[in-house]
């Protein structure tokens, strides 16, 4: 297995070094996505706003979800050839997750490689932090695929995730830009508009307590939402129990009802709408707080996650009072509105990202200088003034400022 993966990466450089003969396309910016097949609302807020702000850039897009299955393999094949021509014509890279490609090759010095994470945050591990777990990847693969090697800069959340950011991608803190994800400011700006394509989608829920649940994506497993659906016991009518699933994990549909998946729309539209959210250890934590959603959670699977992936926040210590293992307790606590708001408050100014100004312009400023000047200035002005806002002098400081 070592030698074939030896082999793939001498094979994959070979290749490229001849496509790096290829001129740079001084305006070109690509986009690369193994999350799914097709692009993400991040990569679509993204796409919108550089073409607003630089008229005439050229963006590509590559989105590929990587299975296990022979015609998925054969078919990100293709997506990894595809980017390699990309990569060696290119000024800038936005990726959302690893694509071996960028990690593997050795890349032309103008390249500028953008990690702009899929998750708003590192409630649970991932990357390095999780080698040789059952979720995790193997560490000799980790290795000889140069797993996560070659960002320039990373986009992150709030400060005091960094440290999980540096172990889960083997990086230093000085290249993380703290700025959240574009899909925040949607958030942020399109409640109303949520509310109203809810209402107009799903009429008969109109004027209902909502309540979400989504869990954390499990590699392997199939949602069984049964003990939960069986303890919200809704009697009067007035509320309902959402389920909505990662759009990449299988669903048992039987454990559903008569509780609803509204699959119909995104899970942003059902974020906005609803009264509060229960996750376990899903970043959804983090987009819940940016729109003030009160959060439960519903850890059913603690000791076995613990032992097969890990987490980086201990929910217990964050949230005392808001963690439930016993279904009935959660549905006892939501109907009667038990809630520590002040403690809430306190998660919120702990880990969101800074609120000031948007995002999608922050990130969009980056490339557009990553295009126009020399990367490394570009990143070092990007986050200098990223680290005055957030009044951190040293990068090793992750800790907000109380006035923050």
């Amino acid at each position: 297995m070592k030698i074939a993966v030896i082999l793939l990466r001498w094979l994959m450089n070979f290749i490229y070094f001849f496509l790096k003969l290829l001129p740079i396309s001084s305006n070109k910016v690509i986009f690369l996505s193994r999350q799914s097949d097709t692009p993400s609302e991040d990569f679509l807020l993204l796409k919108s706003r550089l073409e607003e702000l630089k008229p005439g850039i050229k963006i590509v897009m590559i989105t590929q979800r990587a299975d296990s299955n022979v015609q998925s393999m054969l078919r990100f094949a293709g997506a990894t050839l595809k980017s390699m021509y990309h990569l060696a014509t290119s000024r800038v890279c936005i990726l959302d997750a690893y694509w071996p490609a960028v990690s593997i090759l050795k890349h032309k010095k103008e390249l500028a490689v953008i990690q702009m994470w899929h998750a708003m945050g590192k409630i649970k591990k991932s990357g390095y932090q999780s080698l040789g777990k059952k979720l995790g990847r193997s560490e000799m693969i980790a290795k000889e695929m140069r797993m996560h090697r070659n960002y320039d800069v990373i986009i992150a959340g709030g400060r005091a995730f960094n440290p999980f950011y540096c172990a889960s991608f083997g990086i230093d803190e000085s290249i993380l830009y703290n700025v959240g994800l574009p899909r925040m400011d949607s958030l942020r700006e399109n409640r109303e508009k949520c509310r109203e394509l809810f209402d107009k989608t799903y009429p008969w829920l109109k004027g209902k307590k909502i309540i979400l649940y989504a869990p954390t994506f499990r590699k392997g497993h199939i949602l069984d939402t049964s003990e939960l659906r069986d303890a919200f016991n809704f009697k009067n009518g007035s509320s309902i129990l959402v389920v909505k699933r990662h759009p990449n994990q299988q669903l048992n549909m039987q454990s559903v009802r008569p509780a609803f998946t509204c699959s119909k729309l995104p899970t942003s539209v059902l974020l906005s709408v609803c009264d509060c959210v229960i996750t376990d250890y899903s970043a959804i934590t983090i987009e819940a707080a940016i729109l003030g959603k009160p959060v439960y959670f519903y850890p059913f699977d603690y000791e076995d996650y613990i032992a097969h992936n890990g987490l980086n926040v201990v929910l217990s210590d964050e949230f005392p009072t808001s963690v439930y293992r016993n279904p009935g307790e959660l549905f006892a606590a939501i109907e009667n509105g038990d809630y520590d708001y002040e403690n809430y408050r306190r998660f919120c100014k702990k880990y969101l990202p800074d609120m000031n100004g948007r995002a999608t312009d922050k990130i969009s400023n980056l490339i557009i200088n990553c295009l126009e000047k020399d990367k490394n200035d570009a990143i070092h002005e990007s986050i200098a003034l990223q680290n005055k806002i957030d009044g951190v002098v040293d990068n090793k400081d992750s800790v907000r400022p109380e006035s923050l």
